[in-house]
């Protein structure tokens, strides 16, 4: 994320939590310095489901003064190391955070827990389900009027209470006075 948009959340009395990858390679070395020394403050939780099976850890250090001149707002950095089993798979990855936020360790990972959560539910679902990325278009208007298209499907199928967005998509199908319905909200739940 660009350094003026940074500015631009603490400007306009927001705080933050962005990842802090590679592309930024002064702060991600500075951070990665950091994780040898000992943390303000650690967390761990455990996360299951989806096929994976993973052990998590947050560590929360204060951010360096020199990082706070450059990063507006900027007060603690974070790691999260995630590890364990993905569809048979072993895993081990460090991700690396700054915040402008003066949180627990328990609270940073609440919040990045359930930001992921949303990534993993909407944008997965867009990207896998609804195939958004494979769409095709060009014209970026066209894309935009698709993305409008895909939002409404989405948010359709959760008011009407399916739980998966292919199950509903499959009870759904051609149905059109069911699709009616779920349009005009002349029902309370469709499953």
């Amino acid at each position: 994320m660009p350094k003026k948009t940074v500015a631009a959340i603490v400007d306009s009395g927001n705080g933050y939590i962005i990842t802090a990858k590679k592309n930024q390679p002064t702060l991600h070395q500075k951070i990665a310095n950091k994780a040898q020394s000992k943390p303000l403050d650690t967390y761990s939780w455990k996360q299951t489901g989806h096929g994976h099976n993973t052990q998590c850890h947050i560590k929360v250090w204060e951010a360096d003064e020199e990082m706070k001149l450059k990063w507006s707002g900027l007060k603690r950095y974070m790691t999260v190391r995630r590890c364990g089993v993905r569809d048979g798979k072993v895993f081990d990855k460090v991700t690396f955070y700054i915040s402008s936020e003066m949180l627990s360790a328990w609270c940073f990972a609440q919040r990045i827990r359930y930001h992921r959560k949303i990534e993993n539910t909407l944008h997965w679902t867009k990207d896998v389900i609804l195939n958004e990325d494979n769409c095709g278009l060009v014209n970026s208007q066209q894309a935009a009027n698709m993305a409008v298209v895909r939002n409404i499907c989405f948010n359709l199928h959760v008011m009407s209470g399916y739980q998966s967005i292919s199950q509903g998509i499959s009870a759904v199908g051609e149905k059109i006075s069911t699709l009616w319905h779920m349009i005009t909200g002349q029902h309370e739940s469709l499953v």
